[in-house]
């Protein structure tokens, strides 16, 4: 289990904090978007925009004129972006195949950065896209002072003032039947530290979000000065709420020479969220590093703050690292969690984790294909599929380690749900080879499993030395101090899971490895290769 490199300021992805709040007085951006020419109190309009014939032909006058309430509706066409929507008013267009919202640096900007108030904005029926943010108001806010963040290519909704403990809330946003895709953030330089972060190239949120029927695809977070990069879908600060909405083939990648992390592929959330009724697949997360630091987590979902995720396919993610120089870490093709994660209902199926080096005394150790939940985090898992999810280990001469091909955990409770089909491959010509824990890893804490099948998971290693362990369940400690594992397996059924080796690799535990005693009540290990139970309660 590895610590998340968090490398932002102490409101967002740990480690830095706010400094020198004085000069922020000099760049607070005060939006005066206010209706000219009607009189006070006097009804909401609709104000009209399409390419000919209407009041307006872009989006950008239409919102000069407008007041609180009014409605804008845009007809069929492309229109220019890099406006911002500084009143509550409501954004119509003709449908996202036909309204399209292209260019201008960021597309939408709802609400100004340092303005107390913020608008509650309703966007219906449009495609933004063909964004690109190289800055943001809060790296300009900050003065260089934490590097340069690149966030909100697609849609920023910037905080709305600066308190003691961080950055506030920003505007409440409501998306509906729209399609954001196609937009990029990616800083064009660094600061003498190397700190360059690009996020949210989707969206970037710092208010109370909501997407329904909506489809966020197609972004990129990160570059090659890019040394950190993260939610490339959507970069979440405070509250966000997806229900029916396709989170699908977004990207965070961070490369050689400055590339340090990258993570969340879809989504990553340091705030609240709520996912319902939806699907984040083929996002990714990629890290190529010469450096020594950092990894690739959370090819799909990275959680942070608290998550509750239902009737939701999580599916065909991957996270990927890669060094010349040193150890290649990566976690959780599917999910990592960091905080507090409720799963229920749902499918987290054919994720990907993966890492490679070549340093001649590096380590390779993808972990968790489908979940991984670190030591600091907790889950609560029901009526949940967590099967089919791939770890892969190479290291030319090095150590080759992959662990948890379904899930690893620490403090967890799992019920009725399946952990099945995974699969753990570690490769090594010279080194070590191990594999451990391929339908769950599990140590450090409380694993209650119960109404649950564990079945079919397999593990293989290749290499002159090393260890296969845990084909169904491995059950150890993953570092002191205490809490020691706990192990409860109630009304559960570990069976057809199955280790394999070279010449020379120590295999144990086919269906459960074990080094501490664990508590079986109704339950049964049976069928399993090349043994059913090794260790301690054995």
């Amino acid at each position: 289990m590895k610590d998340s490199v968090k490398r932002l300021m102490a409101v967002g992805i740990g480690g830095r904090c706010l400094r020198g709040a004085g000069v922020l007085a000099s760049v607070l951006l005060a939006l005066a978007s206010v209706g000219a020419g009607r009189a006070a109190g006097a009804a909401a309009a609709t104000l009209r925009v399409c390419p000919s014939g209407c009041p307006y032909t872009q989006i950008g006058p239409a919102l000069a004129a407008a007041r609180n309430g009014d409605t804008i509706e845009v007809a069929a066409g492309t229109y220019r972006g890099g406006f911002t929507i500084g009143l509550s008013v409501k954004l119509a267009g003709a449908g996202a195949g036909a309204t399209i919202i292209s260019g201008g640096g960021t597309v939408l900007t709802i609400g100004s950065f340092g303005v107390n108030a913020e608008p509650t904005v309703f966007i219906d029926g449009v495609t933004i896209t063909r964004g690109v943010a190289r800055s943001s108001p809060e790296s300009v806010a900050l003065a260089g002072q934490e590097g340069v963040w690149a966030l909100g290519g697609g849609v920023e909704i910037p905080p709305k003032a600066i308190s003691a403990g961080g950055f506030a809330g920003g505007a409440t946003v409501t998306i509906t039947n729209s399609v954001i895709t196609g937009n990029r953030t990616a800083p064009s330089a660094s600061l003498p530290s190397g700190f360059a972060f690009a996020g949210g190239a989707g969206v970037d949120n710092w208010g109370t979000l909501t997407l329904t029927n909506t489809t966020v695809s197609d972004n990129q977070a990160g570059g090659p000065v890019a040394s950190d990069a993260g939610g490339a879908g959507i970069q979440n600060w405070r509250n966000l709420t997806l229900t029916n909405t396709v989170v699908r083939r977004n990207r965070s990648m961070t490369s050689a020479p400055h590339g340090c992390s990258a993570e969340g592929g879809g989504i990553t959330s340091l705030g609240k969220l709520t996912i319902a009724a939806s699907a984040v697949s083929g996002n990714t997360v990629e890290l190529s590093s010469n450096a020594v630091c950092g990894d690739a987590h959370g090819g799909g979902i990275l959680v942070h703050g608290s998550a509750t995720i239902s009737n939701t396919t999580v599916s065909h993610n991957r996270a990927a690292a890669s060094s010349t120089v040193t150890d290649a870490n990566a976690f959780a093709g599917g999910i990592a969690d960091y905080g507090k994660l409720a799963l229920r209902d749902s499918t987290i199926s054919g994720n990907l984790v993966s890492a490679a080096t070549t340093a001649a005394t590096g380590t390779a150790n993808p972990t968790s294909g489908g979940l991984g939940i670190d030591f600091h985090g907790k889950a609560t898992i029901s009526n949940t599929s967590i099967t089919g999810n791939d770890v892969s280990a190479t290291a030319a001469t090095g150590t080759a380690q992959a662990e948890a091909g379904g899930i690893q955990t620490t403090d967890t409770m799992l019920s009725n749900s399946l952990v099945s089909g995974n699969r753990l491959t570690a490769t090594t010509q010279t080194g070590s080879a191990t594999v451990r824990g391929a339908g769950i890893d599990h140590g450090n804490g409380l694993l209650d499993v119960s109404g649950t099948t564990i079945s079919g998971n397999t593990a293989t290693a290749h290499g002159p030395q090393g260890q296969a362990l845990g084909g169904g369940v491995w059950n150890d400690v993953f570092f002191p101090p205490p809490p020691n594992p706990q192990l409860n397996l109630t009304d559960t059924t570990v069976t057809g899971n199955t280790l394999t080796a070279s010449p020379g690799i120590t295999v144990h535990g086919g269906g459960l490895f074990t080094t501490f005693p664990i508590t079986l009540t109704d339950s049964t290990i049976t069928g399993n290769s090349p043994d059913n139970c090794f260790g301690v309660s054995c």
